[in-house]
């Protein structure tokens, strides 16, 4: 009896963390790409936008538009800002969670 209590507290404490988890992510995969792309803008979080053609960039979302999304600060060219089609993009990675 206290065997089944105990794997019942266990299931339930795993479900708990795994809801948490996935409530935290940053992606809505009903949404369109460029909903996704202006909700990470709002939220101010960095992200890898990885390109058809396989190029990549780390860098902060500074605007969304309908065509294209402009990425700023990219990782190791502070300097530059970068335009993308957003028909371009392959993928987008975003930090989700710390731990």
């Amino acid at each position: 009896m206290i065997r089944g209590r105990r794997w019942a507290l266990v299931a339930w404490c795993w479900l708990a963390v795994e809801a948490t988890a996935l409530a935290q992510s940053p992606f809505n995969e009903k949404a369109s790409l460029r909903d996704n792309l202006s909700a990470l803008l709002q939220a101010k979080k960095a992200a890898t936008i990885v390109l058809k053609n396989g190029t990549s960039y780390r860098a902060k979302i500074g605007a969304v538009g309908e065509h294209s999304v402009v990425l700023i600060e990219p990782h190791e060219k502070e300097f530059y800002d970068v335009l993308v089609a957003i028909d371009e993009i392959a993928a987008v990675e975003a930090r989700a969670r710390d731990k």
